[in-house]
């Protein structure tokens, strides 16, 4: 049978509504139950955390029982963008989980230029190439800067001249300045263009650091072995019924279904948890 027919037919019920699940049990059948539920998801949040690995974190654990079908075990995989567990004076590990840089507010994006960013597992020097950008767009930023304020003053001396030939002067150096200011432009933003294509590159390493660090393998393993060592806490269970483990992922869920008498054979040593 199918997980989704299995749901339908049995009904997913709440271990933390004791009362809704009466009908299938009497009341004091559900007490061991509801409490190993309880206790199993501070055990699958460790366990599962543990056996991923990296800087994935389990979130949103929670345990509900599927009438005289077994139980379900539902969390959420997710990789944070920033990593405070390794912070140093001046380093900021930035991890695999966000979608796009661009997404960020300008003003971060120069907050994080000029720290000192340990992005693993980046190449050194495309970030090294990444800041090197970033100062040479301050550098031509500061000299528009000083541009627009000489323009301003050339506009109002030009304004307050009454001598033909000063204002002359003043209309021509008003011009090479125009001219100047404008080639800064186009200068910074072919910068700008170079940047968003760093920043892609960036992008795409860190996409593809995050498909390989939480691939299908990887969960699966993580999820076998959580299984093997930690189902027996359903002692309540009988053999004929099933332990299911739902992931949410970023894009997708991914469900896994064990039968409790597979799982005491793993512990036993008779199946490997793969």
């Amino acid at each position: 049978m199918k997980l989704g027919a299995i749901l339908l037919a049995a009904g997913l019920l709440s271990a933390a509504l004791p009362s809704q699940v009466s009908q299938a049990r009497p009341v004091n059948e559900l007490e061991p139950i509801v409490r190993e539920l309880r206790i199993a998801e501070d055990i699958f949040r460790s366990a599962m955390a543990n056996s991923i690995g990296g800087p994935a974190k389990i979130i949103n654990v929670k345990t509900q029982f599927l009438a005289r079908q077994g139980v379900l075990v539902s969390m959420k995989v997710v990789v944070p963008w920033i990593d405070v567990s390794e912070f140093t004076r001046r380093s900021i590990d930035i991890g695999t989980d966000i979608q796009s840089l661009h997404d960020i507010p300008l003003m971060v994006h120069e907050i994080l230029a000029e720290l000192d960013i340990a992005v693993t597992p980046y190449d050194p020097d495309e970030l090294e190439a990444l800041r090197e950008l970033r100062a040479e767009q301050r550098k031509l930023r500061n000299e528009q800067r000083d541009l627009r304020s000489k323009l301003r003053d050339a506009r109002r001396k030009r304004n307050r001249a009454e001598d033909e030939d000063d204002i002359d002067d003043l209309d021509d150096e008003i011009a090479d300045l125009d001219h100047e200011l404008n080639g800064l432009e186009d200068e910074y933003q072919l910068l700008d263009d170079d940047i968003d294509d760093q920043y892609q590159r960036l992008q795409d390493l860190r996409s593809n650091y995050s498909n390989r660090s939480l691939s299908e393998a990887n969960l699966s393993q993580a999820v076998g072995e959580t299984a093997c060592n930690y189902g027996g806490t359903f002692k309540t269970l009988g053999s004929q019924q099933y332990l299911t483990v739902a992931l949410e992922l970023t894009n997708s869920t991914k469900y896994y279904v064990f039968k409790m008498e597979h799982i005491a054979a793993c512990r036993r040593g008779e199946i490997d948890p793969a």
